[in-house]
């Protein structure tokens, strides 16, 4: 569902940028956590670049649990199919 006079869907599940970077110390899971947590938040979100991010992610387990809370729950999954019908 998209917020009220916009052309972007409504957020995600809040994103748990500060629990995953504090569930690993390796400098590029950090710059991997902060390209999607910008891509969330960009103007014009991209669904492909933000699964890509999270497959990314996965690759480290200390941050599968995390993630995938916030990648699984209905608002994030809403947020991901309605860009992705949206076009954007």
């Amino acid at each position: 569902m998209f917020a009220e006079g916009s052309s972007v869907p409504n957020d995600p599940a809040p994103f748990p940028r500060d629990d995953l970077r504090a569930a690993t110390d390796n400098a590029n899971a950090h710059a991997a956590i902060d390209a999607l947590h910008a891509e969330i938040g960009s103007p014009q979100p991209d669904p492909g670049r933000v699964r890509d991010h999270v497959a990314t992610l996965q690759l480290w387990p200390s941050l599968i649990a995390p993630l995938e809370r916030w990648y699984l729950d209905p608002r994030t999954q809403t947020f991901i199919a309605d860009l992705t019908s949206a076009g954007l």
